[in-house]
């Protein structure tokens, strides 16, 4: 049995992610960016308060992450954020069906967004 020396990083210590805690450790971009635009949904968080949100005594936005292809480094994942009842609802169902990645377009109507 081999003894690895503790190098005092946290590395060592090999932490597990917690799957209570999604923020997504990538770039955000705005979803009015990415309208008409096609690429796979990976996860989403439900009521993420935002500084607009609690100023205006609104429920929270949904985040969510997104790559441009399935098999995208997560280097390349992105996340934004949604107030749409359309998208969250997709989402919901998504994940009632364990059907994580999903490919979609981002389509919009007005101020109106929604997958398809």
């Amino acid at each position: 049995m081999t003894n690895i020396e503790d190098d005092g990083s946290l590395d060592f210590l090999q932490i597990p992610r917690d799957e209570k805690c999604n923020h997504f450790n990538c770039e955000e971009v705005k979803q009015s960016k990415i309208v008409n635009t096609t690429f796979w949904i990976f996860d989403f968080v439900e009521n993420i308060q935002t500084r607009y949100t609690r100023e205006k005594g609104e429920e929270g936005k949904t985040l969510v992450k997104i790559k441009p292809q399935k098999d995208s480094p997560e280097s390349e994942a992105k996340k934004f954020f949604t107030g749409s009842p359309d998208i969250l609802y997709v989402l919901r169902a998504i994940r009632e069906r364990n059907a994580f990645p999903r490919r979609v377009t981002l389509r919009s109507i007005g101020n109106r967004y929604y997958f398809e």
